[in-house]
């Protein structure tokens, strides 16, 4: 059976960010994600722990934004029994996912517009997903497919990440090179708009080391988290004012290397009301 459903037309939503990029960058970086998202295992490690913590694993967990598939791995090695449901916009990661023995479905299709019915879902995991979306889009679908009393579970990026590279290019150029990010406190009112009730944030800064500019570059370019905001410059930046940017980041280096700042945050919330939307439904095998 062909457990790759595609029900992709064209992304959609807005943050300030081209959405056709980031299809294109993400599809560039299936090959190159698992070896390159350390980070990203990390939050991912995390959400399945606090999940274990809770004792919340229902018999079908569906991973948003799920790229080559971590998320589903580790609910699988916790619970063998489980359903997972990978979902990315990407049909190259969605086919990078492992193929594992067992109920594991991979679906392409958009965050902004899921491809299942409402009240179909009782766990929802997202890592490191909303800060490529316009959460206000996003969380209005999660709600509508979460079950009464289903969990949403997720890892974002907060403001606080990756100043040292903001702060460097602004030294040398006027055109943006990082994202905005959302404040946990704007995200937890969007949560509350969207339907959930009394959602719990936290936040986890982190500091990693790179041995250079290049070496945190490519670690980026392999993820597929480079610039793909509508303002940026859509010219060459230039070998002067690129040297330029490098030379003042690498400055503040130690003999563990450059630092980069990321701020996680982490969040839980449950749907306390039906959300009733009128949506497109695919039956998932064995899920009727």
């Amino acid at each position: 059976m062909d457990k790759t459903l595609n029900r992709l037309t064209t992304p959609g939503g807005s943050y300030g960010l081209d959405k056709s990029k980031l299809l294109a960058q993400f599809s560039r970086a299936a090959e190159t994600y698992k070896s390159a998202s350390s980070l990203q295992q990390t939050t991912a490690a995390d959400l399945v722990d606090r999940l274990n913590l809770i004792g919340l694993i229902p018999t079908i967990a569906l991973d948003l934004g799920s790229a080559t598939g971590h998320v589903g791995e580790l609910l699988r090695a916790l619970v063998p029994a489980v359903t997972v449901i990978n979902t990315d916009f990407s049909k190259q990661m969605a086919s990078s996912t492992p193929k594992i023995d067992g109920e594991i479905y991979d679906v392409v299709t958009t965050a902004e517009k899921l491809a299942f019915a409402d009240e179909s879902i009782p766990l929802v995991i997202s890592n490191m997903l909303l800060h490529w979306c316009d959460v206000d889009d996003v969380l209005p679908e999660v709600c509508r497919i979460l079950e009464l009393d289903g969990i949403f579970l997720f890892s974002t990026l907060g403001p606080g990440t990756l100043h040292e590279l903001r702060h460097f290019w602004e030294q040398v150029d006027d055109s943006p090179h990082v994202h905005e990010f959302i404040d946990i406190r704007d995200l937890g009112d969007a949560l509350i708009r969207a339907g959930f009730s009394e959602p719990v944030l936290d936040v986890d800064r982190c500091v990693r080391k790179h041995k250079d500019v290049a070496q945190l570059v490519a670690e980026l370019r392999g993820t597929g988290g480079t610039n793909a905001r509508y303002d940026r410059r859509r010219s060459c930046t230039g070998r002067n004012r690129y040297r330029q940017f490098v030379d003042a980041y690498e400055q503040i280096a130690d003999n563990d290397g450059i630092p980069s700042t990321w701020e996680v945050i982490y969040g839980l919330a449950t749907k306390h009301e039906a959300v009733v939307k009128k949506g497109l439904a695919v039956a998932i095998p064995g899920n009727t």
